[in-house]
């Protein structure tokens, strides 16, 4: 693309000296031609001269340019391994491994090899340095990075560029590159795939139940997110929580919400979110958190399904009835299954023509059946919160 510019230059600056030649001659009598024409001449070929320097200089400058800004072509035997991004939470550290080759054969023996971390700045129009283990480029560091940035300077001649950011700020999120020099080897690593993006993300907000959640009994479920150096105090909203009143308090380091509500068995295993949203200029910074409700409540909507055998062999299923008719000789088999937490004991119990039966457990399973083993069948469920019950009737016939 630059090559295009020059050389469209180039024709504009050949453009301008011929069009001051020809300006010149219509100017100038016959009689003054010769003279004219020769200082023309002259003149002419000074400027082609510097159309020509400019046209060897431009490129080596604008390439030089490039070069500092870090956009460079590729070259055989250049290479950088490094994660494309990477996400670190505010206040936190993060080690980001990184290993790049370069041409040893353009290498000076004696001269020290020294690797350049820099921010690719979007409000600059040079890149950021932030961190290197050239001790004569260290003072170039702006001091929120110097202390904070670190490039594995011991390990860069075993191929390690990997770079580590301490108590990481929001500022940090950026694009950065590589670069080495080794005496008069100097390589930037700019290519798309060999850049880094690090992504800084708040601290989530903490979340927590008051107590044991039991239906029926108020309780308050509460978030708190706090203050960020470079973003402020965030703004909390709510997903998933149950009917309530959502009360917000602003404190000089932190933003708290609660919300008081009634559970109910509904909100068993529900999925609250609370969400804290900083301003970052120019975006936003969203983090969250999810707790998932745990609700107490007594035993309920106790259900029966089951299968009767007949003495053919054929098998009969069945699910939410509350009686049945088998013949003398058949086989039954009946689930009682409960919804409740915690989980309920569950037996059977036999309530008619009179109680001669207990069950331990929520199977309930006659087998060759006789006519006196008709009559109400109670299934019964207990747990801490409650107690429930519900019966299915057998009326058994005679063969």
């Amino acid at each position: 693309m630059a090559k295009q510019v020059i050389w469209h230059n180039h024709f504009r600056f050949y453009g301008e000296c011929d069009k001051t030649q020809r300006v010149a001659d219509r100017r100038n009598s016959p009689a003054k031609a010769n003279s004219k024409i020769a200082k023309g001449l002259k003149f002419q070929e000074g400027q082609k001269m510097g159309c020509r320097l400019l046209e060897i200089l431009i490129p080596a400058v604008i390439s030089a340019l490039l070069l500092w800004e870090g956009v460079q072509c590729k070259k055989d035997g250049y290479s950088l391994e490094v994660s494309s991004q990477v996400t670190v939470q505010v206040g936190l550290r993060v080690n980001i491994p990184c290993n790049f080759t370069y041409d040893a054969s353009r290498d000076d023996p004696r001269a020290q090899l020294y690797g350049y971390w820099y921010m690719e700045d979007k409000q600059r129009r040079r890149p950021r340095l932030v961190a290197t283990n050239n001790p004569d480029s260290i003072k170039e560091i702006d001091p929120r990075f110097r202390r904070r940035f670190e490039v594995s300077g011991s390990k860069l001649n075993q191929s390690d560029c990997s770079l580590t950011i301490n108590d990481a700020e929001a500022a940090d999120q950026a694009t950065y590159h590589f670069r080495m020099e080794k005496g008069r080897n100097k390589y930037s690593y700019s290519a798309a795939e060999e850049k880094l993006s690090v992504i800084v993300t708040e601290k989530p907000p903490d979340v927590t139940v008051s107590g044991l959640l039991r239906a029926g009994q108020e309780a308050r479920v509460t978030c708190i997110a706090h203050r960020s150096p470079s973003s402020g105090h965030p703004t909390i909203t709510w997903t998933g929580i149950p009917r309530g009143e959502n009360i917000q308090r602003v404190s000089s380091n932190r933003v708290e919400s609660h919300v008081d509500f009634t559970p109910t068995a509904a909100d068993h295993l529900q999925n609250v979110t609370c969400k804290a949203t900083y301003f970052r200029v120019p975006e936003y910074m969203t983090v969250k958190r999810t707790v998932t409700l745990s609700v107490n409540y007594p035993p309920r909507k106790l259900q029966f399904s089951g299968h009767l055998t007949r003495l053919n062999g054929d098998v009969q299923h069945f699910t939410n009835f509350s009686q049945i008719v088998p013949r003398e000789g058949d086989t039954l088999l009946v689930r009682c299954e409960v919804d409740s937490n915690p989980e309920s004991f569950v037996g059977w119990k036999l309530r008619f023509p009179a109680t001669r039966l207990y069950i331990y457990n929520n199977e309930l399973n006659l087998s060759n059946m006789k006519l006196e083993d008709g009559g109400k069948y109670e299934c019964r469920a207990r747990n801490t919160e409650g107690y429930a019950e519900e019966g299915i009737y057998v009326h058994i016939q005679r063969q």
